[in-house]
């Protein structure tokens, strides 16, 4: 996996004693964070899949490199 994906995301904290813009400013800093964190953990998780895909390609191309001639006849 990627960085990305091993990294864990930060989240807004109150204080230890809000008050009402701590709260409003909270929520919508941590939405954010939120959306932020889910773009690049679906980023890493895509790309991972992508290599899988990749590999697996590879591993088929060389199969077909190494079979013996005479099953083709």
């Amino acid at each position: 996996m990627t960085a990305q994906a091993r990294a864990s995301c930060g989240l807004y904290r109150l204080p230890a004693e809000p008050t009402q813009a701590d709260l409003e400013i909270g929520y919508a800093t941590r939405g954010v964070q939120l959306v932020a964190c889910d773009g690049a953990r679906a980023a890493a998780v895509a790309i991972h899949d992508a290599e899988h895909a990749l590999e697996a390609r590879q591993a088929e191309a060389r199969a077909r490199r190494l079979r013996p001639w005479w099953r083709f006849w």
